[in-house]
């Protein structure tokens, strides 16, 4: 009877431990997911500015140099305006975006920031494209250090708060 006691107690502990890693640890790939979107956007503008690609083309580029999830935004994207199926560049970036908020750490805010780049892209010459990338960027990396903040504040909290909680329901169990 005491080690069934023990052994549930054990794994209590553990499985509230390990949802407090998994949740430290999405704070952190929030960050991560930030810093890779904004060098993404960096690759992109360059792509448009500089190379003069073709949208569709320059989305399909990004998305070669990223890693998931952020590479498959782009893919999304460049896959909806490829399709032509009377979409504009913005409602694909737009479904490259609703992509985006199902597979990653992202918040809405770092979201919203996505999306007022869809009223611009592809609307206006290279030049104005470049500027308005460069905004994007430069609010991602706002957002950026935002999440740094909240993972310095937080991660530690999910780390330890998974494991004292478990603890504290054994000792209330007991």
């Amino acid at each position: 009877m005491l080690w069934i006691k023990i052994m549930g107690s054990v794994m209590l502990v553990s499985a509230l431990g390990f949802w407090g890693l998994a949740g430290a640890h999405g704070i952190g790939r929030r960050s991560e997911e930030l810093k890779e979107l904004r060098f993404a956007l960096a690759f992109l503008e360059k792509e448009i500015t500089y190379m003069h690609t073709p949208l569709t083309l320059a989305l399909e580029r990004t998305a070669a140099v990223c890693h998931h999830p952020i590479a498959g935004f782009f893919l999304e994207s460049a896959v909806k305006l490829k399709a032509r199926e009377g979409l504009t560049a913005g409602e694909a970036w737009g479904q490259g975006i609703a992509w985006l908020k199902t597979q990653s750490h992202l918040k809405s805010a770092d979201l919203e920031v996505l999306n007022t780049a869809a009223q611009q892209l592809g609307m206006s010459d290279s030049s104005d494209q470049r500027k308005f990338l460069m905004m994007i960027q430069e609010e991602i990396k706002v957002q950026e250090e935002k999440a740094r903040q909240e993972q310095r504040a937080n991660q530690k909290l999910w780390s330890y708060g998974g494991f004292i909680m478990g603890i504290v329901i054994v000792l209330l169990l007991i």
